[in-house]
């Protein structure tokens, strides 16, 4: 049964690394949108990718990964494990906790914005900032150093 579990943990993994790798470019595609419409459109595939791929991804190959830390017989004394650890728990709580709300109320704003014809206050701010996108940045990154310490195991 372990091997299934470890077979859907990577599979989760790659669901995962899919939206985060993805939002990226849809972030960069956005940001270079010239109308208020291709803004939006790429604010809802940011979200459709968010709420399908990433978080799912994000909580389907943690618990599996915690799971599986004790049934390969590794346990949490290894400073790789340890490491990999602190790493998910981060990414998972600035994913959760700032970039998840973020991206809904800039896609709120955004909505607004088009019911409206013009860009409101509230998405120009909200579309401005810049911690979103480099925290977005740090999370893929954080998965290319959560999968060497997966297969490496330093």
């Amino acid at each position: 049964m372990v091997l299934f579990f470890y077979f859907l943990h990577i599979v989760a993994a790659l669901w995962l690394a899919a939206g985060v790798f993805a939002g990226a470019v849809v972030r960069a595609q956005t940001r270079r949108a010239a109308d208020l419409a291709g803004k939006v459109y790429g604010l809802r595939l940011a979200w459709r990718l968010t709420s399908i791929y990433t978080l799912p991804g994000a909580l389907v190959a943690g618990l599996l990964g915690f799971y599986l830390v004790t049934g390969k017989g590794f346990g949490f004394t290894a400073r790789w494990v340890q490491i990999s650890a602190v790493l998910y728990l981060l990414m998972l709580a600035v994913t959760l906790f700032y970039l998840t709300p973020r991206l809904r109320r800039t896609l709120a704003a955004g909505e607004a914005s088009l019911a409206k014809g013009a860009p409101t206050p509230e998405l120009q701010s909200l579309a401005a900032a810049k911690l979103p996108g480099i925290l977005a940045d740090v999370n893929a990154l954080g998965i290319v150093v959560l999968t060497f310490l997966m297969v490496f195991k330093p």
